[in-house]
């Protein structure tokens, strides 16, 4: 396993999952052409038949006028499949006990190019402590490592938004009725609480909920989008407000007392479900590798019902912080729900101007009713593209589910290793 080593004891992403078999064999596992010739399969040793004692001893005694022993020839090299015995005798070799839960957070390593270094499970065993450790919180915390960021708080922030994400569109829904349900409990109980806070209050939350509600409309619209620095500063304004007019409540009483206090309480609950969900995207589009470099935005979509989300990865130039978003050579990623052709993700790749686009949709007849809606607007699009002096030069339609999940390109796996690495989860 030495091949696999670095530095920090680990084994680098950078190299295949090729392993030697260790046993001299003319016939390979791999059906690699470059595994089937001795020397060619990158970081896999070549061995050597072994001389026997009886060949060194006559080696050692011939007289000098005889021909030279013929030189040892070197054995085929074997290469084969990763296996998981292979995963627990690394995580031995540093100094990890390889049981089932470190075995699958091995191999979800692997599966991410992550180092398998000591340094590096020390790191995200330190990030999940005290938490479920459940598969949302294990992508969360590599994710984060291979960004650069070591908190136990965005762990817990991400691994939320992995496992639920409720989304931007009907967290904005969940607000508008809170806000309600708060304005009546403030109409019901006016004598609780002075009138002209009760009346600022009412008037701050019209507000807000015409804010939310135009949110969408300006989104699809074009004329804006949604600031995420700008919501985090009002989201917080408002909670502190809230948290302040919550201890001026009643306590205790009838009715209207109980009412009010539940209706405060639950805004506010609303409020921070809104706020773990910005935080999230803020965690996401920190820089890091250049794989997980990338602006993420979500934006409700108005124009589906009920409204959904349109989520957007954007790729960065470079890796690191200050890596800015070069238009002319970049990747961007919509994913997004359509009213009769489901879950759909639209890849555009740009370089110098030029756009190759790939439609992926999560069904074969979404993906033929996609294709042919596609044909009818294609020249339309190649229009607005043209408009914005980009030119588009093909496309592709593909149906894939996985891919039509927003979180393969979040977290992307190493191609190749998908499958091998599943069969280590089940076997561990």
């Amino acid at each position: 396993m030495s091949e696999f080593g670095t530095e920090g004891g680990g084994m680098h992403p950078g190299k295949p999952i090729i392993w030697p078999t260790g046993k001299s064999s003319s016939t390979p596992v791999s059906s690699s052409p470059q595994s089937q010739t001795t020397g060619q399969a990158k970081n896999v040793a070549t061995q050597t038949a072994p001389t026997s004692s009886s060949q060194v001893a006559q080696t050692q005694t011939a007289p000098t006028t005889a021909a030279p022993a013929a030189p040892a020839q070197a054995a085929p090299t074997v290469a084969r499949a990763l296996t998981v015995e292979d995963v627990r005798a690394h995580l031995l070799k540093i100094q990890v006990e390889p049981n089932d839960f470190n075995t699958k957070l091995a191999s979800l390593m692997l599966r991410n190019g992550v180092e398998l270094s000591r340094p590096n499970f020390v790191k995200l065993m330190t990030m999940m402590q005290g938490t479920d450790k459940s598969q949302a919180t294990q992508e969360a915390s590599v994710l984060l490592l291979m960004k650069g960021l070591d908190s136990p708080q965005a762990v817990q922030v991400l691994s939320q938004f992995f496992a639920k994400n409720p989304g931007l569109a009907s967290q904005f829904g969940a607000l508008q009725e809170a806000a309600g349900n708060l304005t009546s409990a403030l109409g019901m109980g006016k004598g609780l609480m002075d009138a002209s806070l009760v009346s600022q209050l009412s008037a701050l939350l019209s507000q807000f909920d015409e804010t939310f509600r135009s949110l969408s409309q300006k989104a699809n619209s074009g004329k804006a989008g949604v600031s995420r620095e700008m919501m985090m500063n009002d989201v917080r304004a408002l909670k502190a407000l809230l948290s302040g007019i919550q201890t001026k409540a009643p306590a205790s009483g009838g009715a209207e007392a109980q009412a009010l206090s539940s209706s405060l309480m639950e805004f506010q609950g609303k409020l921070d479900g809104l706020m773990q969900n910005m935080l999230a995207q803020a965690i996401l589009s920190q820089s890091g590798r250049q794989e997980v470099n990338y602006l993420y935005h979500q934006i409700p979509n108005a124009m589906t019902d009920p409204p959904k989300d349109l989520e957007i990865v954007i790729k960065r130039e470079g890796e690191g912080k200050g890596s800015p978003v070069d238009p002319r050579n970049t990747q961007v990623v919509m994913s997004m729900e359509t009213t009769n052709m489901g879950k759909m993700v639209v890849s555009m790749y740009v370089k110098d101007n030029k756009v190759y686009v790939v439609f992926v949709f999560s069904q074969k007849e979404y993906g033929n009713e996609g294709r042919s809606a596609i044909a009818k607007e294609y020249g339309e699009f190649q229009q607005k593209l043209a408009d914005k002096n980009f030119m588009i030069t093909g496309y592709q339609v593909k149906v894939d589910p996985a891919m039509c999940q927003i979180k393969p390109y979040l977290i992307p796996m190493l191609p190749g290793l998908e499958n091998i690495l599943k069969k280590i989860d089940l076997e561990a």
